[in-house]
């Protein structure tokens, strides 16, 4: 997250893409456990949800204006 907030210095939008970039890493971790042969299938799903579910909630978000 560091080198996001070093690659946006000066920038108007520093903290809104640097809480996209943690958002984007929980997605990612959240691929590879889904992505995990051993995992079950339950959990695959409800992984596969919140992950979607974060995905949208934050877009629509970042539309309205970005978070305050």
């Amino acid at each position: 997250m560091q080198l996001y907030q070093t690659a946006t210095n000066g920038t108007e939008n520093q903290d809104i893409l640097a809480e996209t970039a943690v958002v984007l890493e929980l997605l990612a971790f959240t691929l590879a456990i889904v992505a995990q042969p051993g995992t079950p299938a339950v959990l695959s799903q409800a992984m596969a949800i919140l992950g979607y579910n974060c995905a949208i909630n934050w877009a629509a978000m970042l539309q309205e204006g970005g978070a305050q």
